[in-house]
Order: C-alpha cells, then structure tokens, then sequence
C-alpha cells in the first residue's frame, strides 16, 4: 500500500505521488480564493532544529528547510513560530540564509545550555498551539500529558512541509 499524505490546504488524503501536484493546485486555488478575504491564522510551534535536520546530507542542518516550512504552513494559514537551538546557528549549512529567514518568520532562539524541547513545549502551552516536529517529546509525555495530541508530524518535499498524521 502506497504511503499517503494531507493537503494542507483542503486535508484530503493523497498519495505520495501525485500529492505534490495537487499541493500546488489548492495552493493556487485558494491565493484565489482568499486574496480579499481574511485569512484566520492557525498558531504552531515548530521544532525548527528538528526541521532543518531533517533528510539533511552528513548530518548538517540545511537553512533551506526551515525556508520552506515558514512559506509552506503561511501559505496554508499557519501562524507558526519557530524554535530553534543556538547549536543551529552555528552549524547550519547556509548561515546567511538562516539570518534572512530570523528576520521574516517569527523566531525563537533557545538560550545556550537549555532544553529547546522543553522551551517548544512550554511556548506550545502558553500559546495553545500544535507542534509541528518528528520528535516524539518520549522524555516530556510523562511530566506533559497533553503533549501527545498536541504533536503534528510532517514530511519536506521540493514544494515544502506538508504535515502528516
């Protein structure tokens, strides 16, 4: 059985395949659709170190991912807000282009030292917000035991993230 994904703009299921396709077809219909309309904002914390590691070559963190997740949850009516260690910034492949994307998306840097998971979930509760990683939070569930509905799971394509369940 093939694997299968969500749009994030209409939530229907898709195959893998042609689900990339179909992203861009929503993503068009509905910059139509609401270009005068009011768009209501859905708050997400992102795990951005979690995102810029992901499928990363040599274990280096890529700069464009996190890109691509700020467009893909905006154009799909997130408001989302990123929290990223201080580690990342020190090792991203493209230090430039993650200096670029702090100063567009909303960016949280966890202090040196500290547990970004731990900063993650305590923004996700004063927020009231989903998160948005593929970390399991395993060592947060017991002392946090909303945090598993909270969880949003995703997967990065050419097109952007595009969150799973």
């Amino acid at each position: 059985m093939p694997k299968r994904a969500r749009c994030p703009f209409c939530d229907q299921l898709f195959n893998r395949d042609i689900l990339d396709s179909h992203i861009a077809k929503c993503r068009a219909q509905k910059t139509r659709h609401n270009s005068d309309s009011h768009t209501i904002r859905r708050r997400v914390v992102v795990d951005g170190s979690n995102v810029a590691y992901h499928l990363s070559p040599h274990g280096q963190p890529k700069a464009q991912n996190l890109l691509l997740a700020y467009q893909s949850l905006r154009a799909a009516g997130f408001d989302a807000v990123f929290v990223i260690s201080a580690a990342l910034i020190h090792s991203v492949d493209k230090p430039s282009l993650l200096d670029s994307f702090i100063l567009i998306a909303d960016t949280i840097e966890a202090p040196k030292g500290t547990d970004d998971d731990l900063k993650i979930i305590q923004l996700s509760k004063k927020l009231d917000a989903d998160i948005i990683s593929n970390d399991r939070f395993l060592n947060w569930q017991e002392r946090f035991p909303w945090l598993a509905s909270r969880l949003r799971r995703y997967r990065m394509t050419p097109s952007g993230l595009i969150l799973t369940k």
